[in-house]
Parts: structure tokens; C-alpha cells; sequence
């Protein structure tokens, strides 16, 4: 089976649309990290959190959207969702090989790959 039947397979599947809009969410986050300049420790500082907490958010846990404001706040970012259909439009997909392997082998890997996209 190619790669392109496998992620057609699974594509629909609840699971591989959260692990994908998660690894999604984290490389995103990541990159606003980098765009400002700061490491997870700065900001922990800015949302007046622990080192620890910025890597538990970033290791896959489920997150709440306050969780995600918070974050976009200490970054001050003023960000919305857009929720699209990957079939109909061009969409970047954030860079992570390990999202096939995850729907593969299940959840026992998640927060590895979510600690390798952020």
C-alpha cells in the first residue's frame, strides 16, 4: 500500500484529524515562538507558567482554545480558526512525518510526535 492510499484511507478517520490538526497547532505556536524570538522558557515567563507546562502543551496533550489564547496572548498575536477542507483548498500542512506512523501504530507514540513538531 503507497503512502497516498494509506493517508486517503485514514483520512477521515477522527483520530487522524486530531492528530493532524494538533501537530498542526503545535507547529504553528512554534512558529510564532520563533517569529517573536522566544524559547518555551520566555514563554512560560510571559503567561506566568512553568517551563514544565509550555513542554506539556507542546507534547500533544489536549488543550483547551482558552490554553491557546493564553499562549497567543503572551505572543501577543491576535489570531481566528479557519476551518477548511483539505480536498478543496491549497492548504500548508505543517511538516511532520510522523502523523502516518501515529494513526499507524496508535496513540502509544502521540506525545513523541507532538515533542518532534514543537
Amino acid at each position: 500500500m503507497s503512502l497516498r492510499d494509506l493517508r486517503d484511507k485514514f483520512k477521515y478517520d477522527e483520530e487522524y484529524i486530531h492528530c493532524g490538526l494538533m501537530l498542526d497547532l503545535s507547529y504553528y505556536l512554534k512558529q510564532l515562538m520563533l517569529e517573536k524570538g522566544l524559547n518555551k522558557k520566555q514563554l512560560a515567563e510571559r503567561m506566568g507558567v512553568s517551563p514544565a507546562y509550555i513542554t506539556k502543551i507542546f507534547s500533544g496533550q489536549n488543550i483547551s482554545l482558552k490554553t491557546v489564547a493564553k499562549i497567543l496572548s503572551a505572543l501577543e498575536v491576535d489570531a481566528g480558526i479557519k476551518i477548511i477542507d483539505r480536498e478543496k483548498e491549497e492548504y500548508k500542512v505543517a511538516p511532520n512525518k510522523e502523523l502516518l506512523k501515529l494513526v499507524k501504530k496508535g496513540k502509544e507514540d502521540e506525545s513523541k510526535a507532538f515533542s518532534i513538531a514543537a
